[in-house]
């Protein structure tokens, strides 16, 4: 099992504390029974379509905006109605780290919690689009996809804990303990292993000849962090869909879509560019009409 080390005792009493003060007693915002259908690989289609009465309101909309987002269907898939199939759209063991994660980003109206879970689900969406562009397996750039959702977790907790006791713990500290405070979560509700291997990734790790997955989600977290240091959100150039069909899609238009079904796209900023067929067609429109 991955671990990371800690530096001092003193870090260590700290980090106990924020375990047994935050995190054992955190509410997890829905029925623990949630986790064990989605566990259990034999579950029926009735076990799951019943986990929605047993999840929160709000976790249920945003699992049915991410399931029917452009993002993750098919362009003529059409809307999904039932709980069942939005399960079966991201997977069983999806499904469990994204509950998880939006229990944990949403467990409370605050502006650093919103912050936190708009920088990890643009590194989310990135990453799948680097790992997609690099030529993955579906497998890996799902991985890369929950990875960069999941990273910065243990971050809540240190959140939480400074403002339950009224404390400002070191930017340093966080740093270099939120993965500590992740891992912890993956043994808590015993999600994939590969979490705690990018969570415990020490650098940009790269393979024989290519990035590591632990290596993409790190590049393009600390991307996504520049860019909410500089700006408090994402700035992106993209071409956009238009209104004469000319451009349907592009990487710009599905990643608001997938900020918007979970109620994040104002932390994206998007400046329209046109693509080489845009502007032939605005030039064959100017022409025409002059």
């Amino acid at each position: 099992m991955a671990e990371i080390k800690v530096a001092s005792e003193e870090d260590f009493k700290l980090l106990q504390e924020i375990q047994e003060m935050v995190m054992v007693r955190i509410h997890l915002g829905f029925n623990p029974e949630v986790l064990e259908v989605l566990d259990n690989e034999n579950s029926t289609h009735a076990q799951i379509e019943s986990l929605k009465d047993l999840l929160g309101e709000e976790i249920v909309i945003r699992l049915f905006g991410i399931g029917n987002s452009i993002y993750y269907g098919r362009m003529r898939a059409g809307k999904i109605s039932n709980f069942f199939d939005i399960v079966l759209r991201l997977g069983m063991e999806p499904t469990k780290v994204y509950i998880i994660c939006l229990s944990q980003f949403f467990i409370r109206p605050d502006k650093e919690l919103l912050n936190l879970a708009a920088r990890s689900f643009i590194t989310s969406i990135l990453g799948r689009m680097l790992a997609k562009q690099l030529g993955m397996k579906d497998e890996e750039i799902r991985k890369v996809e929950l990875g960069g959702l999941f990273l910065e977790i243990g971050k809540v907790f240190i959140l939480l804990y400074n403002r339950q006791e009224k404390k400002e713990l070191s930017e340093a500290f966080i740093s270099k303990y939120y993965p500590f405070l992740g891992l912890k979560m993956v043994e808590k509700f015993e999600l994939p292993e590969f979490l705690g291997e990018i969570l415990s990734s020490p650098s940009l790790d790269f393979e024989e000849n290519r990035l590591s997955l632990p290596g993409i989600v790190h590049l393009v977290h600390s991307i996504v962090e520049t860019h909410f240091k500089e700006n408090g959100r994402l700035v992106i150039r993209s071409p956009m869909p238009d209104a004469d069909g000319v451009v349907i899609s592009t990487y710009g238009s599905v990643m608001r879509k997938q900020l918007e079904a979970v109620g994040l796209e104002n932390f994206l900023e998007i400046i329209p560019i046109l693509t080489p067929q845009q502007q032939l067609y605005q030039e064959k429109v100017k022409s025409s009409s002059g």
